[in-house]
């Protein structure tokens, strides 16, 4: 049946209906995930952790790089097994050895099995996203992705938001114990990921038809693409970074916290109904204008010393961010090929992760040197990705098979133009 011919394939089902009506391999997701967020405490309390361990200023700078070592490429192991293997092993088996690392930290007799447990949990924290996005593309058809890919965020937003409410109440029990939690995070997610769902069938259905229209393309294509996402996401590190920096100097750590609290709220009320609007969309046109929102926020709320004017800076790149975010990993689905969904989600993750690791260090370094060089360097950086974007969006439009016009010769049609049946005869 052919996709004009489906109910409702006239037109596009709202965002609610998207959302309530999702299929339960999605809300499992995004329960779990929920869950998960909400107890993720690894990378906010490792350095404290460390540091009750007994690490050095000058030690900690070691263990944090085999971290940001082991972090990416978990997520590439991820994305290989679960094209490897299945989207539920790959999502239950990684979130099983991070619950494994995280029970590890909090139960360690000595330094070297809490070491062990760190590479762990490093390793596979963030390992279930591609498998994760891998699912969520197989069970939604393609019109639904951006509000779905919206509706995954928003839990991982939430749960976010929610993590530091719930590390503020156990934090005063020690360290060890938010690990611990973590751990049992991670399980009931793996539980939740655990119980059989039904197939895929948008998997199987799309199957041919993005094998057929990926392998046409030009390596070009997806480089592009990945070099667009790296030098834009480490543009947009720096509200963690040198955006920190500069308004705490000028109006205090209080006034940045608020300025992040805008950002949350904005992205958690407002990226779900914006996907009705990109979803309808050509990817390109929401990632292109992602990222000169983004680029641009980020360099007005570093380069400006007005409040006002910072917190519309703030605004930019939330807005770029709601744009950017929610469509990458549908960008990537529709660029990949059908049996390799779960390495490309893959690499994108890889890619994102390298990208929060050297952001915030060279952006450091630029801001240590020169401030306005720093911030005219991230729009740079924000064209060349722009550039990128665009060069990967018409290498894939290139890249679409044409179909073939098959002209009947004259020689072959009957008296009054009618074509003449072709054919042994």
């Amino acid at each position: 049946m052919s996709q004009a011919a489906e109910p409702g394939a006239a037109g596009y089902r709202s965002v609610l209906r998207v959302v309530l009506g999702a299929p339960r391999p999605v809300w499992g997701l995004v329960a779990g995930v929920f869950v998960n967020r909400t107890g993720s405490f690894f990378s906010t309390f490792l350095v404290l952790f460390l540091r009750q361990l007994g690490f050095s200023l000058s030690q900690m700078p070691v263990v944090l790089l085999v971290v940001g070592v082991a972090t990416p490429c978990g997520a590439m192991l991820g994305g290989w097994a679960a094209d490897r293997f299945s989207r539920r092993t790959s999502l239950v088996g990684t979130t099983v050895l991070a619950a494994g690392g995280m029970a590890l930290i909090g139960l360690s007799p000595s330094r070297m099995i809490a070491l062990a447990g760190v590479f762990v949990g490093a390793l596979f924290s963030q390992a279930y996203l591609p498998a994760a996005a891998a699912m969520l593309v197989d069970h939604t058809p393609e019109r639904d992705r951006v509000p779905t890919f919206a509706f995954f965020r928003l839990a991982l937003n939430a749960g976010a938001a929610l993590g530091p409410v719930l590390a503020a109440l156990l934090a005063p029990h020690g360290l060890r114990l938010l690990f611990l939690i973590s751990a049992c995070c991670y399980l009931t997610f793996a539980v939740v990921l655990a119980v059989p769902k039904k197939p895929a069938p948008a998997r199987a259905a799309a199957a041919a038809g993005s094998a057929a229209a990926a392998a046409g393309r030009a390596p070009v294509t997806m480089l592009a693409f990945y070099a667009a996402v790296l030098g834009i996401t480490m543009v947009y590190a720096q509200y963690s970074s040198t955006v920190s920096l500069a308004v705490s100097a000028v109006h205090g750590t209080s006034i940045y916290a608020t300025l992040l609290s805008l950002n949350a709220v904005l992205v958690i009320v407002a990226e779900l109904p914006l996907s009705s609007w990109t979803r309808r969309l050509p990817w390109r046109t929401p990632v292109l204008a992602g990222i000169i929102a983004m680029a641009g926020g980020i360099a007005i709320s570093g380069a400006f010393r007005s409040y006002p004017v910072i917190a519309l800076g703030v605004v930019i790149w939330s807005v770029g961010e709601m744009l950017f975010s929610p469509v990458v990993s549908t960008a990537v689905a529709a660029l990949s090929p059908a049996d390799r969904v779960g390495r490309y989600q893959g690499y994108l993750a890889t890619v994102q992760a390298v990208a929060f690791a050297l952001g915030p260090a060279v952006g450091v370094l630029a801001y240590s040197w020169s401030a306005g060089v720093l911030w005219i360097g991230c729009l740079v950086v924000g064209a060349l990705a722009s550039l990128a974007v665009a060069v990967a969006g018409w290498s894939a439009v290139a890249a679409v098979p044409r179909p073939v016009e098959l002209r009947v010769p004259a020689a072959a049609r009957q008296d009054g133009g009618q074509p003449r049946e072709l054919g042994p005869q």
